[in-house]
């Protein structure tokens, strides 16, 4: 069963697949889609490819060219491929080219089950509902190093002002590990962990 990732960059599909591998997915079986894992500048200045590794990256990637989704099409096309795993972060996600209204925050508990509501309709109006029992939804409120924060903290991350910062400045360097995801997140491949980190983090 092949599972492809559609993010808004590398980091987050390292995450990601860290993750997956907890379900007993084996890496070779997942397939980081955008951003391509590698690519040249020629990619970068393609017109049909002008964005890479941005949220609007994964609008474009879902939304396709004249109703044809190519990474949609190309994967679902192998047989063994099952489902894509597509990534958003919530952090600026209203003040991109599209319109969006976050609910309010301040006093409301039900805020990050109520955004990432929001956002996989967004992301189904992107695909027109194709593939609806396809899609993997991997929402990151606000962004997907409140996910790792979890890891390494008891309070709830979404409630975090910068969790990018706090994880760089505050957790990495108590930890004597580099600032790579792949080592970061390496604790979301057991199971165990995934379920006690969603106590802090949806």
């Amino acid at each position: 069963m092949k599972i492809g990732i559609i993010a808004e960059g590398r980091e987050d599909q390292i995450v990601i697949s860290n993750i997956l591998r907890s379900f007993g997915i084996d890496g070779s079986d997942i397939e980081r889609i955008k951003p391509a894992l590698k690519y040249d500048q020629t990619d970068i200045h393609n017109p049909d490819n002008p964005t890479v590794g941005t949220l609007q990256g994964v609008k474009n990637a879902c939304v396709g060219h004249n109703g044809y989704r190519v990474y949609f099409e190309r994967f679902f096309a192998d047989e063994d491929s099952k489902f894509m795993v597509i990534h958003v972060d919530t952090a600026e996600i209203d003040s991109q080219d599209f319109v969006f209204v976050k609910p309010r925050k301040t006093e409301n508990a039900n805020y990050a089950t109520e955004l990432r509501k929001q956002v996989i309709e967004l992301i189904d109006n992107w695909l027109a509902n194709n593939y609806k029992n396809q899609i993997v939804y991997a929402i990151a409120i606000e962004e997907i190093e409140a996910w790792c924060l979890a890891i390494y903290t008891e309070t709830d991350t979404i409630l975090s002002a910068n969790p990018k910062k706090k994880l760089k400045e505050q957790i990495i360097p108590r930890l004597n590990i580099k600032y790579d995801f792949e080592e970061i997140s390496k604790p979301f491949r057991k199971k165990r962990n995934v379920e006690k980190c969603q106590k802090y983090n949806q």
